[in-house]
């Protein structure tokens, strides 16, 4: 049996826990990466692995040749937009019956997000494509907050200027469970779902999750946009890309971000997973040595 899904960005924040997941089922798929050097870290299950470039169309329709549904996502970029509708092309010509896109919550063409505006203008070029599409619009990953484990440990502290904002982190596990959900199954076509976790918080809510996790107190520190914006510079992050953030963060602490939706457990059949199950799988990250010798 030739597969008929295709994966992209399957060594990615989403596309390898969706790869994990498919091979699970044990059906054939095709895992696209964009180097041949990072075809290993796809190749799970039935996976078969296809090096292919945004930038490169014919590349994208050999990695689309014989595909009926594919998972589309691209790193942010501030060429996203341009590579995405490569895809699209592709997909086209070599008659994709069905993508389902990876998006952003709040997604719109007015959005003050550069990276939602883009998401906006690819889900305007896939619905004027004739392709059938499904859209997942994701709120912040909980994954992200594995990057305070240093500040958790070390100080017993994390930083954000978000304030007394709420927002409702999601595990990746749960948005690549719906692309599963939608890339196999019927039902799906024409419709666009709202990915949240299962409760919205405050970062101080946050920081006391954490302290009940590891067994010692974890304090929210705030933060200004301007500290904000100068730690991701200097962690590595492009300039345009933590100016983008910044903008989202401000878009969040005007109450956009406090938003919850029922789609994952409507669609998986559970609930999502909690800040407090993340943690507990990820707890061996946030305590020190001699913790763990305890």
């Amino acid at each position: 049996m030739n597969p008929i899904i295709l994966v992209t960005g399957a060594t990615g924040n989403t596309g390898l826990p969706l790869v994990e997941q498919l091979a699970n089922t044990g059906q054939p798929f095709r895992a696209m990466v964009h180097s041949a050097k990072n075809e290993g870290l796809a190749k799970k299950g039935k996976a078969a692995t296809v090096a292919a470039d945004f930038g490169d169309i014919p590349s994208l329709e050999r990695a689309l040749e014989g595909i009926d549904r594919a998972y589309l996502v691209s790193p942010a970029s501030p060429d996203m937009a341009n590579y995405q509708k490569n895809f699209v092309d592709a997909a086209k010509k070599t008659g994709l019956k069905h993508i389902v896109k990876l998006a952003g919550l709040g997604t719109a063409l007015d959005s003050p997000v550069g990276l939602l505006r883009r998401h906006a203008d690819i889900e305007e070029y896939i619905k004027k494509s004739g392709i059938a599409y499904t859209f997942l619009r994701a709120h912040f990953f909980m994954e992200n907050l594995l990057g305070s484990a240093a500040t958790v440990k070390n100080e017993g502290a994390i930083y954000s200027p978000l304030g007394e904002a709420r927002v409702s982190p999601i595990s990746v596990q749960d948005i690549a469970a719906v692309a599963l959900k939608a890339l196999t199954e019927d039902g799906h076509a024409g419709k666009t779902y709202t990915l949240t976790g299962p409760e919205s918080v405050t970062y101080g809510r946050i920081a006391e999750i954490f302290g009940g996790v590891i067994g010692r107190k974890v304090t929210y520190i705030p933060v200004s946009y301007e500290m904000a914006l100068d730690g991701m510079i200097k962690s590595g992050m492009p300039e345009w890309f933590a100016e983008d953030l910044v903008r989202l963060l401000k878009n969040w602490s005007d109450g956009k971000g406090n938003i919850l939706s029922t789609d994952v457990e409507k669609i998986t059949g559970r609930k999502p997973i909690s800040l407090k199950e993340f943690f507990f799988k990820h707890k061996s990250l946030f305590i020190g040595t001699a913790e763990k010798a305890a």
